[in-house]
């Protein structure tokens, strides 16, 4: 399993990014993509799971890029400086030089856009900024971050192409003045990447492709609780209904995937409600009552 070169790749991808052009992309109401395929039901094989899978996962990267900014949550950019900086195979790594109160704040695994100017300004250079992955601290003041800035991660795009020019001779410059802002931890996400370019290693990848295992055991299914019908029937869509029963038909791993916001987690929980208030008495008990019986039994 090379989880260094899928993580490193994962990097590729997202440092390449422009920030202020994702943002103007939000602002019209895009994403990463003009458009994503349709989840389907079933997938024909492991390929086709990860092109559909993968431009969703970089979807939601992008949503976690500019949360901060459509949640309302403010983001304080710093001052700070890079000391020094050194090409390390296709990644430039320097070291950021910040107050410490500001070096507490940031964590291992952090997305960081580096700018020449105030990113808030009206005024801030869209030109001299970069994404910058933090690899960790050195010292109680300076920080470790990778960036990607090479002439081939921005082909056939000269704007770009200009960009990632300016900033390798702007980072180049020893001690050189710059504003750093924390924009999200990437270790969820990357995981989940990892987990994506894994997934024909997975012992359950017949589920991921099919919706079901190849070989269905011999275990009871449970019926949605009477009492929970109707109100489930109310709050879940045909999917989410769907799944809730695939969930209760005694196959003992059951996948549920879909794109952000369609309800995932809601559906889960439920399930799990379900399950509990399904369960035969007794069958949830985790300390036995015998001890307690016996020195009844024994006055």
């Amino acid at each position: 399993m090379d989880v260094s070169g899928v993580t490193h790749r994962f990097h590729r991808i997202l440092l390449s990014w422009d920030y202020f052009a994702l943002c103007k992309r939000a602002d019209e109401g895009k994403g990463v993509y003009d458009t994503l395929r349709t989840v389907p039901n079933t997938f024909s094989s492991i390929q086709e799971y990860k092109e559909v899978f993968e431009p969703l996962l970089l979807e939601e990267a992008g949503a976690q890029v500019l949360r901060g900014i459509e949640e309302g949550v403010v983001i304080e950019p710093h001052e700070s400086v890079v000391a020094a900086c050194n090409k390390d195979t296709d990644f430039h790594v320097a070291r950021v030089s910040v107050k410490p109160e500001v070096a507490q704040q940031m964590s291992d695994n952090d997305l960081l856009l580096l700018t020449k100017d105030h990113p808030h300004s009206e005024a801030c250079r869209g030109q001299l900024h970069a994404l910058g992955f933090m690899e960790g601290h050195e010292g109680s003041q300076s920080l470790r971050v990778k960036f990607f800035l090479t002439d081939d991660s921005q082909a056939g795009m000269p704007a770009q192409l200009e960009r990632v020019r300016a900033m390798r001779a702007g980072i180049e410059a020893r001690d050189s003045c710059w504003w750093v802002q924390r924009l999200f931890n990437m270790s969820t996400i990357t995981r989940e990447w990892v987990a994506l370019q894994h997934a024909h290693l997975m012992p359950f990848r017949d589920t991921l492709l099919h919706g079901q295992p190849m070989r269905r055991p011999s275990i009871k299914s449970m019926d949605i609780p009477p009492g929970m019908r109707a109100v489930v029937e109310q709050e879940c869509n045909s999917s989410q209904m769907a799944a809730l029963r695939a969930g209760l038909d005694g196959t003992p791993l059951v996948l549920i995937q879909g794109p952000p916001g369609t309800g995932k987690t809601r559906t889960i929980l439920n399930l799990l409600s379900m399950v509990m208030h399904s369960a035969a008495k007794g069958s949830l008990e985790l300390v036995p009552k015998a001890a307690g019986s016996s020195r009844s039994g024994s006055h």
